[in-house]
């Protein structure tokens, strides 16, 4: 039996700064992190877009706008003091329709009441901060403190903290039984107890629960977010440009994107699936999750759960290069089906679950302690802007 104190379950962004917290608070504790594959970026923490958001989206009160904005400040600041790579470019909010503008208003009153800096902005002030900006609707909305990381290289530094602070991680170790009562987890190292065990498993915390014997009213509903590269290497955006969302919809739209070398890239899609690592074809398609998925996507798309068939019609617009443009030309200009070309090193799975009680997807972190065990359900999108915020979140409510 190995003891320690903590013992994180998943090794990505959220489970490194958890661990990170922990021993700044704790610097003589026995921290062990697993992760079952090989690097902590093979998933969400090196697909994302690396876009620190700034919490506009979010409702006044939610965890998501909390931890969002409080968050965003502390990875610029933890950038800054490890002289990471930042672009502080600011994020264009644009109306790609008529209907859109009511949606812009909420967006702006949220903006205001999380905090956060924004501004209206008349369509000239917009081309003058992004000359490829659609201004169709002579006006948008400007939110400067929005910006892009290399969310491998946050990663990477991070993970150089925890094991500088005394942290062992286990890589290619997934934890096979968890016995929540006692704190114990199986590994094919052996077992380990521990006094606090954290469940920071990303696309598998559902199943890590199941394994630890938790039972809620939440179930896991994947969704593929595909990005496309523009090919000309000289093509550049000032600003990120955003469409103004639908609201009703749990997703932010086609939006532009570009990393530390310059690269252009519009998405994602927001396209159901029926795989927790399901990137491309049937790849990572397991036979319990294709039925399980399968059946549960049919029958919301015959009910039209959530918007879900909705959203479906709309996910096949962009199929077809000509219906990404479509999307895009609404809110940026001169993009071309010739332009672009598919990215596969972007593709990343959003891990959604949806409430059965209220037939909806939950559009918040979900945080469940059970006995030993801090289970993290929901850790959806702006989960690694947040990331520095929710560990301090989730270790202010143990001690409490």
């Amino acid at each position: 039996m190995k003891r320690c104190d903590c013992l994180i379950i998943g090794g990505g962004i959220i489970g490194l700064t958890l661990a990170r917290e922990w021993l700044r608070r704790y610097p003589k504790s026995r921290m062990v992190v697993l992760e079952k594959e090989a690097t902590s970026v093979a998933h969400g923490t090196g697909r994302n877009s690396g876009v620190v958001h700034s919490g506009i989206y979010y409702s006044e009160g939610s965890l998501r706008a909390q931890l969002c904005v409080s968050g965003a400040r502390k990875m610029l600041d933890y950038v800054d003091a490890h002289e990471l790579w930042s672009d502080r470019c600011g994020k264009l909010l644009v109306p790609p329709s008529e209907s859109s503008l009511d949606s812009m208003e909420i967006l702006l009153e949220r903006g205001l009441v999380n905090g956060v800096e924004i501004h209206r902005i008349t369509g000239q002030e917009a081309l003058e901060l992004e000359p490829r900006v659609n201004t169709q609707f002579d006006q948008a909305l400007y939110v400067p403190i929005t910006s892009v990381v290399n969310p491998k290289q946050v990663a990477e530094n991070v993970r150089r903290d925890v094991v500088n602070l005394g942290a062992t991680i286990h890589y290619q170790t997934p934890a096979t039984a968890i016995d929540a009562r006692r704190g114990t987890v199986q590994t094919r190292m052996g077992t380990f107890e521990a006094g606090t065990v954290i469940n920071a498993a990303g696309l598998f915390a559902d199943r890590v629960a199941e394994q630890a014997g938790l039972t809620t009213q939440y179930s896991f509903q994947p969704f593929k977010g595909k990005y496309w590269k523009h090919k000309d290497p000289d093509f550049s955006m000032q600003r990120l440009v955003y469409p103004v969302p639908d609201l009703n919809l749990p997703f932010l739209g086609v939006h532009s994107a570009h990393n530390q070398q310059g690269e252009v890239y519009f998405g994602p899609s927001s396209t159901p699936v029926i795989g927790r690592e399901n990137y491309q074809g049937l790849d990572g398609v397991t036979l319990r999750d294709g039925l399980s998925l399968t059946a549960s996507l049919i029958g919301k798309f015959l009910k039209n759960t959530n918007g879900l068939r909705t959203l479906s019609m709309r996910e096949m617009k962009l199929m077809r290069l000509q219906g990404v443009c479509r999307e895009l030309s609404k809110i940026i200009t001169g993009v071309e089906a010739q332009n672009l070309e598919r990215s596969l090193v972007k593709v990343g799975i959003r891990s959604q679950i949806f409430d059965a009680k209220t037939q909806h997807l939950v559009n918040d972190f979900v945080v469940v302690p059970d006995e030993r065990v801090i289970h993290i359900l929901n850790a959806i999108s702006p989960a690694f802007t947040a990331s520095f915020a929710f560990a301090e979140y989730i270790l202010d409510t143990l001690e409490q």
